[in-house]
């Protein structure tokens, strides 16, 4: 049952590194017609307040990516520890993505909101909040 967990936690997390990773990422959940204005949204952001990038800002083409890649591998392994570091890097996540609806064009919206749900829903079960780990990771 584990095992079947961690590969679920690891695909989830990957689609979404995917989805955010290039212009035709948004396609995968559902809004290809976002890839024209990829770029423009992609290229920079000023950084959310409580984190690390805040007022030097960063490239969302490249942190989101990589912090959401870094839980798809971590996800595969075990250990107490391990899902309380995953636990933070989801909140920080969910910090930028916030920061993100600000920044972003509007027709991002769904889509980083879609993102925000499949977080949350694992934070659930990082939390230990859900009653069955299949109900945290459900669509």
């Amino acid at each position: 049952m584990e095992v079947e967990i961690r590969r679920a936690r690891h695909a989830l997390y990957l689609r979404l590194a995917a989805a955010h990773a290039g212009p035709l990422g948004p396609a995968l959940l559902g809004r290809p017609e976002l890839a024209p204005r990829y770029q423009e949204a992609y290229a920079a952001c000023g950084g959310a307040e409580g984190l690390p990038c805040a007022g030097v800002g960063g490239e969302p083409r490249v942190c989101v990516v990589r912090r959401l890649e870094r839980l798809a591998r971590s996800a595969l392994r075990g250990g107490k520890r391990r899902r309380e570091q995953e636990r933070a890097v989801v909140e920080g996540l969910l910090v930028c993505l916030e920061h993100l609806t600000r920044e972003f064009p509007p027709e991002f919206g769904p889509l980083l909101e879609a993102t925000r749900a499949h977080l949350e829903r694992d934070l659930r079960y990082l939390r230990g909040e859900a009653s069955h780990p299949e109900e945290a990771l459900a669509p």
